[in-house]
């Protein structure tokens, strides 16, 4: 099944308008089985007894880690392992090095150099579904042995959430994600460049603000297993379409702080007409939330960006999006928005 998505970007220069279309292809892709991911972070017991995990997806050195703590019990004392190991999205079973430690006293009288780190062995965990697993374990010592439990979530994290069909999680969502990811930094670009030019604080705080907003997309992009779409290179771009856009967006405002103040407002406009577009497409409770926050910071960048260029020019702002036409106006009726809550 294939669906076609067609954003239109409207370009104003004076009189001048250029129209882009960027078409984006999605396939839909099916898979059986949850894949590792940050929403099985949290606490999951072994049955009813009193052990179990504790997993946390890590970031470490942009790479993510597997982070397990195993607490159970041997010969009536309590026994915490521990064990991290790398791994790249898109697996479904992994296997820990696991360590268990020894050697030094509580609180005051711990002492960094005489913790004992002995390797105890390996597990191999895997998640059935959101709130199921297996944990196979073999030690290298005899007192453990080898074996199988079944893991049964207790807790989540606050805030993120778990897919249990990672691989099939509505493309469309995905390709809007590699998409957002780059135009959010396309803002973020201009508007750094324009301050350089400029000097106006307006342009700073609000690449901020798309710095944010790119964090939050790429965030999302490491829980459904999307690469990341940025080139990481200030006013370079991955997609053609986009890169063309930037290039007419530095021209359009390089005339004069008024003209910045147009394209900067263009910007917001061609975000809210994106997300928008998106939105109708997706049904991951995540991203939509995600989705609505950038949405929200784009009305508000819109109405800073259009009172300077009011009070720059004197005139009134007239939509550079003319399908946009009621809505800008509703936005610009309207005071600056708590977005986030």
């Amino acid at each position: 099944m294939f669906t076609y998505l067609f954003l239109k970007v409207i370009i104003m220069k004076t009189v001048t308008q250029t129209i882009l279309f960027t078409g984006l292809l999605f396939a839909l892709t099916a898979t059986a089985n949850i894949q590792l991911q940050p929403g099985i972070s949290g606490a999951w017991i072994a049955g009813a007894s009193g052990q179990g995990i504790f997993v946390n997806i890590a970031r470490v050195n942009d790479q993510p880690n597997f982070v397990v703590t195993w607490y159970g019990y041997l010969n009536d004392q309590q026994i915490w392992l521990i064990g991290s190991q790398p791994f790249d999205y898109g697996i479904e079973t992994l296997s820990v090095p696991m360590t268990i430690t020894s050697g030094t006293g509580w609180d005051t009288n711990f002492v960094e150099s005489d913790v004992i780190r002995n390797a105890w062995g390996t597990v191999t965990i895997d998640f059935s579904d959101c709130n199921l697993g297996t944990m196979q374990y073999s030690s290298n010592d005899a007192n453990y042995g080898s074996g199988s439990l079944e893991l049964t979530r207790l807790t989540g994290t606050d805030g993120l959430s778990c897919h249990e069909e990672t691989g099939t999680a509505d493309s469309i969502a995905k390709q809007s994600l590699a998409f957002m990811r780059e135009e959010e930094k396309l803002a973020r670009d201009v508007y750094l460049k324009f301050n350089r030019d400029y000097g106006q604080n307006v342009f700073s705080n609000i690449a901020s603000s798309e710095q944010t907003h790119m964090d939050s997309v790429l965030n999302l992009m490491y829980i459904y297993n999307v690469e990341d779409s940025s080139t990481g290179i200030e006013g370079t771009f991955n997609n053609t379409d986009l890169q063309a856009l930037y290039d007419v967006l530095i021209d359009m405002g390089s005339s004069s702080l008024s003209d910045a103040y147009l394209a900067a407002a263009l910007i917001e406009e061609t975000d809210i007409r994106d997300i928008e577009v998106f939105s109708e497409g997706i049904e991951a409770e995540d991203i939509l939330t995600t989705y609505d926050n950038l949405l929200c910071g784009s009305r508000n960048h819109l109405r800073s960006y259009v009172s300077k260029y009011e009070a720059e020019t004197g005139t009134t702002y007239q939509v550079q999006i003319p399908e946009l036409a009621s809505e800008v106006a509703d936005i610009l009726a309207t005071a600056n928005e708590q977005c986030g809550t």
